[in-house]
């Protein structure tokens, strides 16, 4: 920490009068170890110079037991003498304290200890009293018993979430009725999340300077002496020690700051930065200031902006800084200095050499009241917002970080990060304090609303806003839910907050087991949490997961299906032996009512192959699109579908941190006619097939006037088949469709730049049994941590040709390659607990062999009876 200039340490070597071991035979005992530990010597407390005894000196303190005057040197005038004293913890009248009022609780509040008198070089006097937990304070303290004019020597210290973290402490469990404000609770990164060191109470009670600024009167001026009076009668627990004395010239108490505060500097790579009379709170790499033209008039918003990940501002030129600090503070900058009140005056400064530039950004000062609103019906709606100051500074609305913590698991609340934009969540109607100015605002409601972008500049005018977001389309009227099947970390009642601010009616929170660590299992009764509306609704279930064998989402069961780890970490504990197949826990899900959908598919990519052949899943999910669509989830899906199996698509973000937008994947359903929202009719529409998976888009497949899930009935010769892709979204993220029959593509439009709709007709010739798909690509991309491409992919229609089956070879060797290994894991390095359980699972597997085995000898031997007719343009 820097010194102040402006203060003057005064050397009391003469005037101390009590040794460490006579205060501590004086005051109560717990005393004597704590005042040993208090800093001594040269010290700069809170920023000002302090001469405190040496720790070794054979006197030490100065203890307020008769008058004592101080003369001062001949020096400067003086606005302000600071005191760093203490004093004992208050006793009654015969020397004790009630059992039940241990040291800590800080009692006698106001109670005279004495009396400190300034004497002027003109000949006046002021006198000043000192009272228990106002001017001075118990050198022992617990959490809430702050002094009301002074502070302690500790000053506040940020913290920096990104660590390093500690390895946990201990902590301190103080007695029945002792424990508010002297419990101690061990903490490893949790506390670093408050952005600030928590030290009082300390755990091994440590002891307190206390440092009161006693303003001069008409000051600065020039002071003779200072006068320390003890009450008239010393009470037990009374003792007053004085341990330095400081004097300070300046315009206004160094222990009082200015409100924090942002400012920008500029001084080559990674500058320093460090403050005398404050504290520096925090640095970050500069924001980049929006240019509104850009703002307004970006093709696609609300899905973030590319960014690295967060730094603390290493390596930068330009740092944005954020400092607390007293008018007549000392900034300095890589060597340059710069007045604190100057800068608040001008706003700007830079260094004689130009070197060094430093800016003060306007503080968030003016609060706006903002409502959100469907344009149409004035309906009030959840939403995610961001506001952006012009110099680029995200301006949290009311109870929001500014800086969110994108660490797995440790930011689950209701803020979003995304590239290098940050959101909140919010109900629709909100606060916020903005800075004077422009102010641009960004608001989004998942992929049928047209996200909303504008300028906030008050002006004078009331501070209230409405922002009218329109939809542009609506998917409800033909039966369409959407829903996200893979998301963790979040109570139930902030996942439907994010659920309706994303436009998500149904969110799949599952509870899962990561080693020795549990989450979302108490949240396991709540079963299905939903609004008065209906409209949205969160069903917990469980996410069952093996590290070789694969992942299960769980959703829907009446009963929680455990337990959710099987063998080994990360899963589960180190040692753990593998009791449990994926196909036993879809078994008793399905069982209890429930889906089985392979999570992320195909990753873990071992026991879910034999699953599907043996039907134990009932969809495959994709957790992210790639922009080409060959990403391994669509790859390896299109085996399956090729050697016949009929397997819908869902989409799901398998949502762990702060990082990741509830339904930036998402399945859309279409329930049957007639059915109103609910797991078993959402799950029946999965279950039918009628779903696309989509990152933004909304795709309408119709294959001879079917859907996705629908099965066509031709005759042997055949048919033609006409065939309508329509391709919608809020925002222009379009840039091709393409209709996929048995993986390959057969007909594709490429608009001539990324639009917002988009029509492809065709014609396909069957001429034999074929699934038929459609998919939309984009070179948009959302910017999560599990960053998508902004595309879309239907479930298949099925079309069944008389005698002519479907059933590609290669791919069905690929499928058993992968079953083959999975049983040559549980034979030769799976940890088993005995020999029958392991021939138990290996049965599993060589069952799912034997029928695909037999699938392929009947599929291939009815195509051998049958040949098909070779006709141009006949797809296979």
């Amino acid at each position: 920490m820097r010194t102040s200039p402006r203060g003057r340490p005064i050397d009391l070597s003469r005037y101390v009068n009590a040794s460490t071991d006579e205060i501590g035979a004086a005051f109560h005992p717990l005393y004597r170890g704590a005042i040993e530990r208090l800093p001594a010597g040269a010290q700069t407390l809170r920023g000002l110079p302090f001469l405190l005894a040496e720790r070794d000196a054979a006197r030490r303190w100065l203890l307020v037991r008769e008058p004592i005057r101080i003369e001062l040197p001949s020096a400067d005038a003086v606005s302000h003498v600071v005191i760093a004293h203490f004093c004992d913890a208050w006793r009654a009248a015969d020397g004790t304290r009630p059992a039940g009022l241990p040291v800590g609780w800080v009692v006698g509040t106001g109670q005279p200890l004495g009396r400190y008198v300034l004497e002027r070089r003109d000949g006046a006097e002021q006198a000043h009293d000192v009272r228990r937990r106002f001017e001075v304070n118990e050198g022992i303290v617990g959490w809430g018993q702050g002094a009301f004019a002074a502070l302690s020597h500790r000053a506040d210290e940020p913290l920096d979430w990104r660590g390093p973290h500690p390895a946990q402490g201990f902590g301190r469990y103080a007695g029945a009725g002792h424990a508010g404000p002297l419990t101690t609770l061990p903490g490893t990164w949790f506390a670093d999340q408050t952005g600030v060191v928590d030290s009082v109470p300390s755990p091994d009670d440590d002891a307190l300077y206390w440092l009161f600024a006693m303003e001069v009167e008409g000051g600065p001026v020039e002071l003779e002496a200072i006068r320390l009076e003890p009450p008239a009668a010393v009470e037990p627990g009374g003792g007053l020690v004085v341990a330095a004395i400081t004097l300070y010239a300046g315009s206004a108490s160094p222990l009082r700051y200015e409100p924090r505060r942002t400012v920008r500097v500029s001084a080559g790579v990674d500058p320093a930065v460090s403050v005398d009379l404050g504290v520096v709170i925090r640095r970050r790499r500069a924001s980049v200031p929006v240019d509104e033209g850009s703002w307004s008039g970006g093709d696609v918003a609300g899905w973030g902006e590319s960014a690295g990940p967060p730094d603390a501002g290493t390596g930068s030129a330009v740092v944005d800084v954020d400092v607390a600090m007293a008018p007549d503070a000392l900034l300095e900058v890589s060597g340059s200095t710069f007045d604190a009140r100057r800068l608040a005056e001008s706003g700007s400064a830079a260094s004689e050499n130009g070197r060094v530039t430093i800016e003060s950004l306007p503080p968030p000062s003016e609060r706006l009241a903002v409502a959100i609103r469907d344009a149409a019906t004035g309906e009030r709606l959840a939403a995610r917002i961001r506001f952006v100051s012009a110099d680029g500074r995200y301006l949290p609305p009311l109870g929001h970080r500014d800086e969110v913590n994108p660490g797995l698991g440790e930011d689950a609340g209701g803020d979003l990060l995304l590239g290098a934009s940050t959101y909140a969540y919010v109900d629709g109607d909100l606060a916020v304090d903005l800075p004077p100015g422009p102010v641009f605002v960004e608001v989004v409601r998942g992929f049928e609303y047209r996200p909303h972008r504008g300028v906030v500049d008050r002006g004078g005018s009331p501070g209230e806003l409405t922002v009218a977001l329109e939809r542009v389309l609506d998917t409800s009227a033909a039966g369409w839910v959407t829903a996200d099947s893979h998301v963790h970390l979040l109570s139930p009642s902030t996942a439907l907050l994010q659920a309706a601010a994303e436009g998500v009616n149904v969110v799949h929170l599952l509870a899962t087991q990561w080693g020795d660590h549990f989450f979302g299992v108490t949240d396991l009764r709540t079963g299905t949490l939903a609004d008065r509306e209906g409209r949205h609704m969160v069903c917990v279930g469980t996410e069952n997961r093996q590290n070789m064998l694969g992942h299960l989402a769980l959703v829907g069961a009446r009963r929680p299906v455990l337990p959710m780890a099987s063998g080994g970490p990360p899963e589960g504990r180190i040692g753990g032996s593998v009791d449990e197949l994926m196909a036993d826990w879809a078994d008793r899900c399905h069982e209890s009512g429930g889906m089985a959908i392979a999570a992320h598919f195909p990753l873990p990519y071992s026991e879910v192959a034999a699953d599907i052949v043996r039907d134990r899943i009932d969809a495959v999910e994709v957790q992210c699109f790639a922009p080409g669509l060959d990403n391994p989830t669509i790859l390896e899906w299109y085996r399956y579908l090729n050697c016949g199996y009929r397997l819908p698509i869902v989409g799901g973000t398998d949502r762990m941190s702060a990082e990741v937008p509830v339904g930036a994947v998402r399945t859309y359903a279409r329930l049957a006619d007639g059915d109103a929202l609910s797991f078993d009719t959402w799950a029946a529409a999965v279950r039918a097939g009628r779903t696309f998976a989509t990152s933004g888009p909304i795709v309408e497949l119709a294959v001879d006037g079917h859907e996705p899930g629908d099965v066509l009935e031709l005759p042997s010769s055949g048919g033609r088949l006409p065939v309508r892709v329509r391709v919608r979204a809020a925002q222009p993220v379009i840039t091709g469709v393409e209709l996929v029959v048995n993986g390959a593509v057969v007909a594709s439009v490429r608009p001539p730049a990324a639009a917002a709709e988009v029509l492809l007709e065709e014609t396909v010739a069957v001429g034999s049994s074929s699934w038929i798909a459609a998919r939309s690509l984009s070179d948009r991309v959302i910017q999560s941590a599990f960053a998508t491409s902004m595309a879309a992919h239907t479930s298949p229609v099925y079309v069944e040709v008389t005698d002519r089956p479907l059933f590609a070879a290669a791919d069905a060797d690929a499928i058993l390659t992968i079953i083959d290994g999975t049983r040559t894991w549980i034979e030769t390095l799976a940890t088993i607990r005995d020999g029958a359980e392991r021939e138990r699972q290996i049965a599993h597997l060589r069952e799912a062999q034997r029928l695909l085995l037999a699938r392929r000898e009947d599929r291939l031997a009815t195509s051998a009876r049958h040949p098909r007719h070779a006709r141009k343009g006949t797809q296979p």
